[in-house]
């Protein structure tokens, strides 16, 4: 198992929040995550998350836990488990990746709580799956759609198989609504042209659709000042990749008019775990950046079990979240609409915060 990582960044995260508390005595949690390999960096992302907020709250709390960290590549997933319950952990976050949350959803009911971050198909007692999926996304989108008394969205989309997933989830969660199946407009970024030169198309078309859901948000760029140059007032909803929430605003007004949802900590003014972690680390591109709320909303959730437990709705950085009858965490994000090159949260209505 390497620790020599965790135990540089766990002392620079300590020192950030002047945590004096003694930890010896309390009880135990482990987290299992992958130290190297194709995860090892989202891992990374998550564990350095759920360290901010754990050393911000040990700061004035008296019984914080005593944490232990596993190498979840290190040996079989459920030696691992047996082997950090052995070792006195009364809670276990993880695994991260779903070849290894699979077999212990099959093997039946851990002895102790579970934390995985991940979900997968199947569900037992005792495992809460934890994930940040684009279903829960996508599902806040359409219900905005909705809301805004949209009935007729077409999809665009290219042929590649990451667009072709997020036609398949919004278009599943369209019509589970109980709308018709969304037509869609396939691009050709290859073509003379380009997709530029389909959106001309489409404006000028006498399609009666009253919406865009963007299955490819790298494009967002190229369609939405599309849009606007061949005054077509269509709303264009995307993905929360469509926006880099790190850029100037100055550089992108051109995605004035998108529309897309995601976590409230990439929409909301930074909290105190943000700011310390970005001072430390500097910021990382969104999709890292998302990890590092989903990392200190597992430290919440653990802080918050009962009531996670007894099916209570908690606010959490990555969105408001309640357990449903299989044990699996839904989210529901926020939303925003682009003005001035700034990411605006309207969209459904949603309250609350991390607590």
């Amino acid at each position: 198992m390497r620790f020599s990582r965790f135990l540089r960044t766990s002392s620079l995260l300590s020192a950030l929040f002047a945590s004096s508390t003694t930890l010896a005595a309390a009880p135990h949690i482990a987290l299992l995550l992958p130290q190297s390999g194709r995860m090892a960096k989202a891992a990374e992302s998550i564990r350095d998350g759920f360290l901010a907020a754990y050393y911000q709250d040990s700061a004035t709390a008296a019984d914080s836990p005593e944490l232990r960290f596993y190498d979840s590549d290190s040996a079989d997933i459920i030696a691992l488990v047996n082997q950090a319950r052995a070792d006195g952990a009364g809670l276990i976050i993880g695994p991260l990746d779903r070849e290894r949350l699979e077999p212990l959803v099959k093997a039946g009911p851990p002895a102790i709580p579970l934390l995985a971050l991940n979900s997968v198909d199947s569900s037992v007692d005792n495992i809460y799956q934890f994930a940040l999926s684009p279903e829960d996304e996508i599902l806040r989108l359409v219900t905005w759609m909705r809301e805004s008394k949209i009935r007729q969205p077409l999809i665009l989309s290219t042929a590649d198989e990451a667009s072709q997933r997020q036609l398949r989830i919004f278009s599943a969660i369209w019509q589970a609504g109980g709308g018709s199946a969304p037509k869609v407009l396939t691009l050709d970024p290859a073509r003379k042209g380009g997709v530029v030169a389909e959106i001309k198309e489409l404006s000028r078309s006498s399609a009666r659709q009253d919406a865009l859901f963007l299955a490819s948000p790298a494009l967002a760029r190229q369609i939405q000042p599309a849009l606007t140059y061949y005054h077509n007032p269509i709303p264009l909803y995307a993905s929360s990749a469509a926006w880099d929430p790190t850029a100037d605003a100055s550089g992108q007004k051109d995605l004035d008019g998108l529309h897309f949802c995601d976590l409230p900590w990439m929409l909301e003014p930074a909290r105190e775990e943000q700011t310390a972690l970005y001072s430390s680390f500097g910021r990382p591109s969104s999709g890292y950046d998302r990890l590092y709320a989903f990392g200190a909303d597992a430290w919440t959730l653990i802080r918050q079990w009962q009531a996670l437990q007894d099916g209570e709705a908690i606010s959490l950085r990555s969105g408001v979240v309640r357990a449903d009858h299989a044990h699996r965490l839904r989210r529901t994000v926020s939303c925003a609409e682009v003005r001035n090159g700034t990411a605006n949260p309207v969209g459904p209505e949603q309250s609350g915060s991390a607590r």
